[in-house]
């Protein structure tokens, strides 16, 4: 078997077990196979439309729900995604999205860790405070 099909090969059993981004995966293929199989193959992935980084991203986005767009930018950078395309996956920081995770949180009567706990999960502080004061009028309310 030549090195482009075991890079295959590899490639496809990575992918089956889970999703990658394609510079994730073009670190894992680097670091077993020469460089110009690896492109071969990223590229003949691409093409059947098993490498989307758009569509890792969105659905990455989808499952972790729980953080603002601050963290999940983050997390997408780390896993190879690409900044304009993370960008557009995470969108901008939604006040609901916010909410309701403030909604969750047993300590949210408490405006400082509140706050806090908004800002660790990567929400802009703006979006934060509003979201601390809306969950206040609706405890109220």
């Amino acid at each position: 078997m030549g090195a482009y099909q075991e890079a295959m090969a590899y490639a496809l059993r990575l992918l089956a077990g889970r999703a990658y981004s394609e510079g994730r995966l073009r670190e894992k293929l680097s670091a077993r196979f020469p460089e110009e199989v690896v492109a071969e193959v990223l590229e003949r992935l691409k093409a059947m439309g098993y490498l989307d980084d758009r569509a890792f991203a969105r659905a990455f986005v989808d499952t972790h729900r729980k953080y603002g767009p601050l963290k999940l930018k983050a997390l997408l950078l780390a896993r190879g995604v690409p900044e304009e395309v993370a960008e557009e996956a995470v969108g901008e920081a939604s006040l609901e999205d916010a909410l309701k995770v403030l909604l969750r949180y047993p300590h949210r009567k408490d405006k400082a860790k509140a706050v806090r706990f908004l800002l660790g999960r990567g929400f802009p502080l703006g979006v934060a405070l509003e979201a601390y004061r809306l969950a206040q009028e609706e405890e109220k309310g």
